[in-house]
């Protein structure tokens, strides 16, 4: 059997799996056994497929993932995400439709702590949609500034999505998630802009909260004391992976262990049975993740057996396409792969098999690493299956059409966010560069 056949059987196997709605763990895992046997014949398949496992899961970098998942379900069950939100407003209450810019801010500072983009929409949404609600506010535009602040967990460190994706790639994940940074700001800074000017233009989406309530410089300051924990977090995750002190595992677990104690001893807002049940969360999380991951990796060993990237390179040799427009039609994949699947899948299908072609067109592996995560952004956010379309569903009860309508234009603003990216790599690779 000719390998072009088997590549194509390959992927008709996987996406029928998935079409029938097998969970994606067992439709990766049970094409790559597919893709293993075809590529070898014989009883190897077997040890192959246990060797692929044990090697890549017994890697030390995957232990951040776990641990920055422990350090997530802390913040959020210690209620973090009510006092960002408080200090936000309060900071930014001049700016029209001040609740929406408070927002996105939120979302980023709770970023820095979380590395998740489902909690991050999650705690904050919880908090401030009902009182969007409450003002008068335009839940569209409210919901749609909720998920895609939600999407910057995926980009501003520590990113658990840079992580598997420098474990599978060999990249360093520090220099990914020093590359996460700018282009993180200045999409903060863009939805913001955005914002200020929609709610200048039409201050009748926001009624009563186009400005906020005098805001007094001592109430800020002490809006400000209240997330000094916050800082405290993100200083000993970031800035210690930042300046060398420690590794991204490392900084993980220091980072859990940080955030329990301060939802304990500080904020005294975590009890015996909140840390329990933000313990088992973090369980049942890193669970379903793991078996993705696995299903990911025996499919990554059976594309690798049967040498598909390989092909892939030398076919893309062999046509007249630049670099360039082979990036380009890599993206168009990866965005119209979004539509279908959630980003860990498409990150386990497709990491095995474009990462190779990258390599061999020259382009930097941490800038196409902020790349792809940016597309994953975008998947979030894409429907049908985009999950923080439904995460703020789920806390509003507002029909999925008002979500997805509010959340088009800021996905219009992380599609130029791309573009720009791709446009000048120095945004990326400027502080990986201090390093």
């Amino acid at each position: 059997m000719s390998l072009g056949l088997l590549g194509a059987l390959f992927s008709v196997a996987l996406i029928s799996l998935l079409l029938m709605g097998l969970p994606v763990a067992f439709a990766l895992g049970i094409t790559g056994l597919y893709g293993i046997f075809a590529a070898t014949g014989n009883d190897a398949w077997i040890t192959l497929t246990s060797g692929a496992a044990l090697h890549h899961l017994s890697h030390f970098g995957f232990l951040a993932i776990p641990l920055f998942i422990l350090m997530s379900a802390y913040i959020t069950h210690s209620g973090i995400g009510t006092r960002l939100i408080d200090a936000a407003t309060k900071w930014f209450s001049f700016l029209p439709g001040y609740l929406n810019s408070a927002s996105v801010i939120a979302c980023g500072a709770f970023s820095a702590m979380s590395g998740s983009s489902i909690a991050t929409a999650a705690a904050i949404g919880g908090v401030v949609l009902p009182e969007m609600k409450a003002r008068g506010h335009s839940m569209r535009l409210g919901m749609g500034a909720v998920a895609a602040g939600g999407t910057l967990g995926m980009l501003i460190p520590p990113s658990n999505h840079f992580i598997l994706y420098g474990v599978m790639t060999e990249t360093s994940v520090s220099k990914l998630f020093a590359a996460g940074i700018v282009p993180g700001v200045l999409l903060i800074i863009a939805f913001v802009t955005f914002n200020v000017i929609v709610f200048t233009l039409r201050p009748d989406l926001a009624r009563d909260a186009v400005a906020g309530p005098k805001v007094t410089w001592a109430d800020r300051w002490i809006s400000l004391r209240r997330v000094w924990t916050a800082a405290i977090l993100i200083v000993t995750v970031v800035g210690g992976i930042f300046f060398g002190i420690v590794t991204p595992t490392e900084a993980a677990g220091l980072g859990a262990l940080a955030a329990l104690l301060i939802g304990v001893f500080v904020m005294r807002t975590l009890s015996f049975r909140e840390s329990h049940d933000a313990a088992i969360m973090a369980v049942q999380i890193t669970a379903m993740l793991g078996l993705i991951i696995l299903g990911g990796l025996i499919l990554g060993r059976g594309m690798a057996l049967m040498n598909l990237s390989g092909a892939l390179v030398r076919w893309i040799a062999d046509s007249d396409m630049s670099p360039w427009q082979v990036m380009v039609v890599i993206n168009i994949l990866l965005l119209a792969l979004g539509l279908l699947m959630d980003a860990a899948a498409i990150t386990l299908i497709t990491i095995p098999l474009l990462f190779p072609v990258v390599q061999s067109l020259g382009f930097d592996p941490v800038w196409f690493g902020v790349v792809f995560c940016i597309n994953m952004e975008l998947a979030l956010i894409t429907p049908p299956v985009g999950i923080n379309l439904f995460v703020i569903r789920s806390i509003t009860g507002e029909p999925m059409k008002d979500v997805i309508i509010g959340v088009l234009p800021y996905t219009a603003i992380l599609a130029l966010g791309l573009i720009a990216v791709m446009a000048f790599p120095a945004l990326t690779l400027w502080l990986p560069g201090l390093m």
